[in-house]
């Protein structure tokens, strides 16, 4: 696979800030030539470091006014299905796997309470899903799309 260098990462770090950077801006910020980055860029994608592109929304400016933390408990015979069930729900946008007390944290946005709990009521009866813990976001005091690469 290898290892990133110095120009991949500061392609990286100039797609993170826009992803609609020209590939001819890029070059030229860089001192190389376009298709070498256009080169770097492909295969960059095809190894899967840069996942896609996508423009990064504010859930509340589109309607989606509450979000919430479920942090869940699994039964272990049951741990891949309910992963399974839970990572192919629209509402549900982050799942982290964890050592300790509590197996994910699953990270949703719903559009109000109700629809919240109408979404709570779903994971407490996924197969597998032994305990449930809501916590309800009340102030998001940083959401951070982009990785320091210094």
């Amino acid at each position: 696979m290898g290892t990133l260098d110095e120009k991949d990462l500061a392609i990286i770090s100039i797609l993170q800030r826009d992803a609609r950077t020209p590939a001819s801006t890029i070059a030229e910020r860089l001192g190389i030539p376009e298709n070498t980055v256009r080169f770097r860029i492909k295969r960059l994608v095809e190894r899967r470091v840069i996942r896609g592109f996508v423009a990064i929304v504010d859930p509340r400016q589109i309607g989606l006014k509450v979000s919430a933390a479920f942090m869940l408990k699994l039964e272990p015979e049951h741990r891949d299905d309910a992963i399974n069930e839970l990572k192919s729900w629209k509402e549900i946008l982050n799942i982290y796997q964890f050592t300790g007390e509590y197996d994910l944290i699953a990270v949703a946005f719903t559009r109000d309470l109700n629809e919240l709990q109408a979404l709570v009521d779903r994971v407490k009866r996924v197969k597998g899903v032994r305990d449930a813990n809501i916590l309800v976001t009340t102030r998001v005091i940083k959401s951070q799309p982009t990785y320091s690469l210094d």
